[in-house]
């Protein structure tokens, strides 16, 4: 047998054809109604992922790929999934079902972990199967690939801590696949950041090359699916024979696919319609049956809400008490993010910058001496020291600030310095803490409500600065290490600017409950 003839024999594709095998249901896993998951099944490249709607049978894939690669390469593999529960799930209905409706996947399989949860031992090679919201879940094992399933709901930070037990390995693969939620976020960022691979297929009427895209390819008066250009009606089958891959950026080493259910042949025009009217919200035809990633009006922060709460009226700084919040600009780099103002609306928005031989620390000091500023609200990290420093010299002024819910979930803002009957350190009783999710939500209620002025020009560039950090913002809903759905704002750029209203806001709530008229 020559080497093209045994790689030919030990092909995942030639693997699953000779041995017939079948999906978790015991039905044959047939091609005819996949051909567009041929290349995807086949693909070796290191780094992989999937953007993708439900039910396009990408799961069953890396499941059937990870037995394969740990039967014919011999290779360590880690499988995870959101959260222990999913894991538990996923592996009794699908990866174990899958072993015992396929003799060729039962005889590679350890006697004692057919029915086992957390690992599959194939020949000498080991499967690991772990959730993400256990830091404790990456410790000891070793891998030469990782598989990230639903990789947007799960962990980010545990997801990477998985990288390292690639360390020793030659081969450091990683397959990422999910349906998407927002957008530059968890698959959507990876696969933006990939060679992009879309399905196209040529119109067999007008030879229109192009890739389904549901607002030029769908016709929902007629309930078809059309050529982009010659609008004649154009069925899931010829999509599947008649398309091939095609990367849009061919020189990235990171291999990306988009699936969409408009690829899947089983799936009509009509069915696509009818789901989209049955839907909830938009938010889940996009994600689930598009595998597109969707931000809903109520997930963003508008432009208009600043926009609108400009003010022609002069706000003298000498009037008021004035209250300051500053960002320390991890996110951009640039310096500290500053906002200067009081109930009147906030009239100073700029960076500190070091520069000719002040350093921002300064710079921030003599500002808050020349516009007398009565509370300050600072981020806490990363310059720690140089905060306590600040708030030395302007003592019981200068607070920093840490996001932290309230256990019992009673107070959105906690000062320390407010609470009786304790002797705390100086260091202790400067620290506020504060619900991120619920203090940003009070915020835009403030926008929302006209609370908030700005006493600057529309022109002014920190106020537009400003507005594209807000629109970096997004809110999104994430799963805890419990399992449970809980609502967060996040960001996909830099957010100093509005991290420093935040903190502008917080200021202002301590100012305004000690002297409300003043």
């Amino acid at each position: 047998m020559t080497k093209n003839e045994e790689h030919q024999k030990n092909s995942i594709l030639f693997w699953i054809t000779e041995n017939k095998i079948k999906n978790e249901n015991g039905n044959p896993i047939e091609f005819e109604d996949h051909r567009f998951m041929l290349d995807v099944y086949s693909d070796r490249t290191a780094v992989q992922v999937i953007r993708k709607g439900s039910q396009v049978g990408a799961s069953t894939m890396e499941i059937l790929r990870a037995f394969h690669a740990a039967r014919f390469w011999g290779i360590n593999q880690i499988y995870t999934l959101p959260t222990v529960d999913d894991v538990n799930e996923f592996v009794k209905s699908k990866v174990n079902r899958l072993v015992k409706v396929n003799p060729c996947i039962l005889q590679g399989v350890s006697s004692k972990d057919v029915d086992s949860i957390e690992q599959k031992q194939i020949g000498k090679s080991f499967l690991f199967f772990k959730g993400t919201f256990t830091e404790k879940e990456a410790i000891m094992l070793t891998s030469d690939r990782n598989i990230h399933d639903e990789l947007d709901k799960s962990k980010p930070e545990v997801v990477r801590d998985y990288t390292s037990r690639m360390g020793y390995s030659k081969i450091r693969s990683q397959h990422f696949f999910s349906t998407p939620t927002t957008p530059d976020f968890g698959v959507d960022k990876i696969f933006e950041e990939s060679d992009q691979k879309y399905w196209r297929f040529n119109c067999p009427y007008c030879n229109l090359r192009q890739h389904m895209e549901w607002e030029k390819n769908v016709d929902e008066d007629r309930g078809i699916y059309v050529c982009q250009k010659c609008r004649k009606e154009i069925t899931p089958r010829q999509i599947n024979d008649l398309g091939s891959w095609e990367a849009r950026y061919p020189g990235r080493t990171t291999s990306g696919y988009w699936i969409s259910q408009m690829h899947c042949p089983w799936k009509s025009a009509a069915d696509l319609i009818k789901e989209k009217k049955d839907a909830d919200d938009d938010t889940y035809f996009y994600n689930f049956v598009l595998g597109l990633p969707y931000l809903s009006s109520e997930q963003k922060i508008p432009s208009s809400l600043f926009i609108r709460n400009l003010t022609d009226a002069k706000v003298d700084s000498s009037e008021d008490f004035n209250v300051m919040g500053i960002d320390t600009g991890m996110g951009s780099g640039k310096g500290n993010h500053v906002m200067i103002g009081n109930k009147r609306g906030i009239f100073w928005i700029g960076v500190l910058q070091d520069h000719e031989g002040v350093d921002r620390w300064k710079q921030t000091s003599d500002l808050i001496k020349f516009f007398d500023v009565r509370v300050i609200v600072i981020d806490g990290q990363p310059y720690t020291q140089e905060a306590f420093t600040l708030a030395k010299e302007f003592p019981y002024r200068v607070y920093l600030s840490w996001f932290k819910d309230d256990p019992k979930m009673l107070e959105v803002v906690r000062f320390f310095d407010e609470k009786e009957g304790k002797d705390a350190a100086f260091e202790d009783e400067v620290k506020v803490l504060s619900s991120r999710t619920r203090i940003m939500d009070e915020t835009i209620s403030s926008l929302r409500q006209g609370n908030i002025k700005f006493a600057v020009s529309p022109d002014h560039p920190a106020f537009k600065e400003l507005i594209k950090h807000a629109q970096t913002m997004y809110a999104r809903t994430v799963t805890d290490k419990l399992g449970q759905s809980k609502r967060e704002w996040a960001n996909t750029g830099p957010n100093d600017f509005w991290l420093s209203l935040i903190y502008w806001h917080i200021a202002l709530k301590k100012r305004m409950k000690y002297e409300p008229n003043k």
